[in-house]
């Protein structure tokens, strides 16, 4: 085969003609294609790690506030808890405080009805006790104890005499009730009321009466004063102090 040197210069001139003109025609198009490409592609990327950044930041946002969350939860519940326990405590304090309340009334009403209860079969048994005594005295009492006691009541009368004088009374005359259990003869009374005469200094107008159920002795009343020497008398004054005794 023949070379033929000017044919491949022709050749030559012809690639580097077209070479020339690919790249006035495509290279300069290609080349802006590819550079928006490549700027296309690397926005993306960085649209990507941007998107990829802010996802990862509301990640961690989210993970944040779902922390707090779960604080502010636990801190609800521990407050909840603790109010639960303050109102439990308070609900059994109050309970408590009820029942030691009814507790103390039913106490109280308990003590109410056994004091009732023990003064009315305290009462009851004084009474008997009162009317068994009475009985007693009836059965061995007679006009001679009656007048025992009389005179017993003029000899020993000092404190009658002190109370009467206390007594103010109008008039010259001192009126005095003497009411008996049996009746007395008419110097007896001289005697009483001599007796009372030299010690108030003073007149006195005695009225008698007679009452059996005095058992044996006399009853003085003067005004408002009353001296009870009869035995009915001290039965009933001695039930009145034991009444008065816890």
């Amino acid at each position: 085969m023949k070379f033929n040197i000017w044919t491949l210069l022709f050749q030559i001139i012809n690639f580097v003609v077209l070479l020339f003109i690919l790249k006035r025609i495509l290279y300069k198009p290609i080349r802006e294609i590819i550079e928006k490409r490549r700027g296309l592609i690397a926005k993306t990327v960085e649209d990507a790690e941007k998107t990829k950044k802010e996802a990862q930041e509301l990640k961690e946002k989210h993970e944040e506030e779902l922390k707090k969350l779960k604080e502010m939860q636990s801190q609800m519940i521990e407050q909840t808890r603790e109010e639960s326990l303050k109102d439990r405590n308070k609900l059994l304090g109050e309970a408590e405080k009820d029942a030691a309340k009814i507790t103390e009334k039913e106490k109280a009403l308990f003590d109410a009805e056994k004091r009732r209860v023990e003064a009315a079969l305290k009462n009851k048994t004084l009474e008997i006790a009162s009317a068994f005594a009475s009985n007693l005295l009836e059965d061995i009492s007679d006009e001679e104890l009656h007048k025992a006691i009389f005179r017993k009541l003029i000899k020993e009368n000092g404190k009658m005499v002190s109370d009467i004088s206390k007594i103010e009374e109008k008039g010259e005359t001192l009126p005095i009730d003497l009411v008996s259990a049996y009746p007395l003869k008419t110097d007896e009374i001289k005697m009483f009321q001599e007796t009372l005469e030299s010690q108030l200094t003073k007149k006195v107008n005695i009225t008698t009466t007679v009452d059996k159920s005095l058992i044996a002795g006399v009853r003085v009343k003067v005004c408002d004063m009353i001296y009870d020497s009869s035995l009915t008398g001290q039965v009933n004054a001695l039930a009145s102090r034991l009444k008065e005794t816890t």
